[in-house]
C-alpha cells in the first residue's frame, strides 16, 4: 500500500467532518466488510480524486495499550469525485479486520496522497469501538446509525450498560436512530434501552426486512418515559428504526437529551395460522399488517374456530385480538394443547363479549392456542393483530 507522509505546514488545509457512519461493532478476525460513510470537506483544499496527491479514505487499527495493530491488512478508498470546499460526499468504503481475535479502536480518516492523514494535521478521525471474534457471533455485523451525532452511535451497541450513545441535541420531531442487524432475521421483540433517562418523548418504531417496505410495530404519540420495547408476531426484519414525533413537554425537568445503552432483539420461531373458515388467509391476523385482516367473511357460528401454532412450546398467560372493526367473537373459549398430558385444556371462556378479546390466564406450557365460537352473530368474526403473553428470554445484544 502506501508509505506514510509527512504533515503539512498548515493544518487548516485538510479537515474533514464524519457526517454518518453504521460501521458494525462487531467482526470476525479477517473479516471483509463494506462501511457507508458519508463526510464533509470543511478544509481549505479541495480533495482531489485524481492526479499526484488524490485524497482516499482509510483507517487504523488499535489494540487495548494504544499501539497500532499491526497483523492486519490496510485499504483505500477512493472519492467518488473531487469534493470542493464545504461539499459533502457519501461513499462505500472497505474495512478488513484484524486476524487477532480482540477488542480494537477503529479510526477512520482521510489521507491526502503523499502529504498527510488528516489526523495527523490536527483533524479528529472518526472513533469506534469494535470487537473482533474468532467465530461469528449473534450480534456479528451489527450496526447503527442516527441522525444526530452519528460519532457515538457505537456506545449503543459496545456491550458497557454504563456507556451510551447521546444524542447530544434536544430531542426534535424527525430525529431518528436505526439498527441494522445486516441480514434479514426472524424476530419477534426488539428492546432499544435508555440509561434510567433520555427517553425518547413520543415516537414511532418501523421495521424493515429491506430497507425500502417499512412496518410500523409501535407508537407512542407523546410523553413517554419507558425504554422502547416492543413484542409482536415473528416478524422477517433486517432493520429497526425510532422516528421521533415530539419534544419532552417544556414542564418535563428531566434530561431533554435522547440515549441509547444497549439494544436486545429476540429471535423468533415461525408462527402458522389456520381457521375453520377462509384459512387461506388466517397469516393476516399475525402478519403486523395495518392493512390486511383475517375474517371469516360469514356470520359467527357456534364452533367456528381459530388456530395459531407457536412453532415450539412457550409460556403462555394470555391473548389479545384485535379486530378491524366491530367483529369481535360474541362468545368464546380458549383452550390451549398441554403437551405434557397430551390433551387440549381449556384456559379461558367468555359467554357475553362486546369488545376485542383481551384473555389472561393461568401460564401453561402450550405450541397451540385455539379459540372457538360458542354463540351466533350475524356479524363475522374478524382479527388484524394477535398478540400473545408469553415469557420472552433469552435476548440477544452485544
Amino acid at each position: 500500500m502506501f508509505d506514510s507522509v509527512p504533515t503539512p505546514s498548515n493544518p487548516d488545509e485538510w479537515s474533514a467532518c464524519f457526517l454518518a457512519h453504521d460501521t458494525p461493532v462487531s467482526m470476525v478476525a479477517g473479516q471483509i466488510v463494506a462501511v457507508n460513510l458519508r463526510v464533509q470537506n470543511v478544509g481549505s483544499r479541495t480533495w482531489q480524486q485524481g492526479g499526484s496527491n488524490p485524497v482516499h479514505v482509510g483507517y487504523k487499527w488499535f489494540n487495548t495499550t494504544g499501539q497500532p495493530q499491526m497483523d492486519m491488512e490496510t485499504r483505500r478508498t477512493a472519492l467518488p469525485s473531487d469534493i470542493a470546499q464545504n461539499q459533502e460526499t457519501a461513499l462505500g468504503a472497505i474495512l478488513i479486520a484484524p486476524k487477532t481475535p480482540g477488542t480494537y479502536t477503529l479510526r477512520w480518516d482521510l489521507v491526502a496522497e503523499g502529504m498527510t492523514w488528516f489526523a495527523d494535521a490536527g483533524n479528529p478521525p472518526l472513533v469506534v469501538p469494535v470487537f473482533v471474534t474468532a467465530v461469528p457471533r449473534d450480534v456479528t455485523g451489527w450496526r447503527v446509525e442516527s441522525s444526530i451525532n452519528p460519532a457515538e452511535v457505537a456506545l449503543a451497541l459496545d456491550g458497557d450498560p454504563g456507556t451510551f450513545w447521546d444524542s447530544g441535541t434536544p430531542q426534535a420531531a424527525e430525529q431518528w436512530f436505526r439498527l441494522n442487524l445486516s441480514e434479514s432475521r426472524l424476530i419477534d421483540g426488539i428492546q432499544f434501552l435508555s440509561p434510567g433517562k433520555g427517553f425518547p418523548a413520543g415516537y414511532v418504531l418501523r421495521v424493515s426486512a429491506n430497507g425500502t417496505a417499512w412496518l410500523e410495530i409501535a407508537r407512542v404519540p407523546a410523553n413517554n418515559h419507558h425504554d422502547v420495547m416492543a413484542v409482536f408476531a415473528p416478524q422477517q426484519l433486517q432493520y429497526a428504526q425510532i422516528d421521533l414525533l415530539t419534544p419532552p413537554p417544556s414542564s418535563d425537568a428531566g434530561v431533554r437529551t435522547w440515549m441509547i445503552s444497549q439494544i436486545l432483539v429476540h429471535p423468533a420461531t415461525q408462527w402458522v395460522a389456520n381457521a375453520s373458515h377462509n384459512s387461506t388467509v388466517a397469516g393476516h391476523a399475525i402478519d403486523n399488517r395495518a392493512d390486511t385482516a383475517w375474517s371469516s367473511r360469514t356470520p359467527q357460528t357456534p364452533g367456528m374456530w381459530f388456530q395459531i401454532d407457536l412453532g415450539c412450546i412457550e409460556t403462555v398467560s394470555g391473548i389479545m385480538l384485535i379486530p378491524p372493526a366491530d367483529e369481535a367473537p360474541v362468545a368464546f373459549r380458549i383452550t390451549t394443547w398441554n403437551a405434557g398430558a397430551r390433551r387440549w385444556q381449556v384456559a379461558y371462556e367468555k359467554k357475553d363479549n362486546h369488545a376485542p378479546v383481551d384473555a389472561v390466564f393461568a401460564a401453561t406450557q402450550t405450541q397451540f392456542i385455539n379459540l372457538q365460537l360458542l354463540a351466533p352473530c350475524p356479524l363475522p368474526w374478524a382479527i388484524q393483530h394477535v398478540r400473545v403473553i408469553r415469557e420472552v428470554d433469552n435476548w440477544l445484544g452485544s
